[in-house]
């Protein structure tokens, strides 16, 4: 008899064990959920803020000529664009940090996002920047139209996105009667870097923008009689790389 109560003491025991630990297991929390997911680039500062809705230039002011060869290849030269060292500003080839722009003299040139003028330097080219930020100070991210003269706008100023702000450079003698404009988005950092603005096209007006770009490639190539300038199968219309440049 004594051993089946012993037995039972035992079993006793063992069950009221078993059913703490289920009831601990029961009640505690689950695991942190581990997310895999890579950061939001904007949660993390790693996209521009502000979305461009305006290249800067109207695409029914190119005009093309070959008198504009000597100094380039073509009338858009596209974010990554390599720039043959012989036309080059380093004599090295060189790939395009800013969209560049070939157009008549005196061709009026655009604000390519809505903020504020924050800062208006004059270049090495003796002609001008005009820097916009959303706030109106020099930020991480920079919204950039560069060589250009006789600007319609002072820093401190708003702007909306195709606002006339500037007219083309004259800076390069080799062009013959045209001038040049670049847009760009300037990361600061320790080491700056500039991303590619067609990227970061406003959704309103990135269809009609990308459209255009492509008629002008098509458009130049059948002027020139040569397919070799231009790759209508990028990722992204207008950047020929979508890696950041440096500088």
């Amino acid at each position: 008899m004594l051993p089946k109560i012993l037995i039972g003491i035992v079993l006793l025991i063992i069950g009221v064990i078993s059913f703490g630990f289920l009831t601990k297991d029961n009640n505690s929390s689950p695991p942190p959920f581990t997310n895999n997911f890579t950061q939001n680039p904007r949660e993390s500062g790693d996209e521009p803020p502000l979305k461009i809705k305006h290249i800067g230039v109207n695409f029914e002011d190119f005009v093309f000529s070959k008198d504009y060869l000597e100094a380039f290849e073509t009338p858009f030269m596209g974010f990554g664009y390599v720039i043959p060292a012989e036309k080059s500003s380093t004599g090295q080839n060189k790939a395009n940090p800013q969209p560049t722009f070939i157009l008549p003299l005196g061709t009026k040139v655009y604000a390519i996002v809505d903020g504020t003028v924050a800062n208006i330097p004059t270049l090495w080219s003796n002609d001008l920047s005009i820097q916009i930020t959303e706030s109106g100070k020099m930020e991480k991210w920079v919204y950039e139209v560069e060589h250009v003269i006789n600007p319609k706008v002072t820093v401190g100023d708003k702007v909306r996105a195709g606002q006339e702000i500037a007219e083309v450079s004259n800076y390069d003698k080799n062009l013959k009667g045209f001038g040049i404009v670049e847009i760009g988005i300037l990361k600061g950092g320790n080491l700056p870097s500039h991303v590619c603005p067609f990227a970061y096209l406003d959704p309103q007006v990135k269809e009609e923008t990308v459209a255009k770009i492509k008629s002008l490639y098509k458009g130049w190539e059948e002027y020139i009689k040569s397919t070799s300038f231009y790759n209508e199968a990028e990722e992204v219309t207008g950047c020929v790389s979508l890696n950041p440049i440096d500088g």
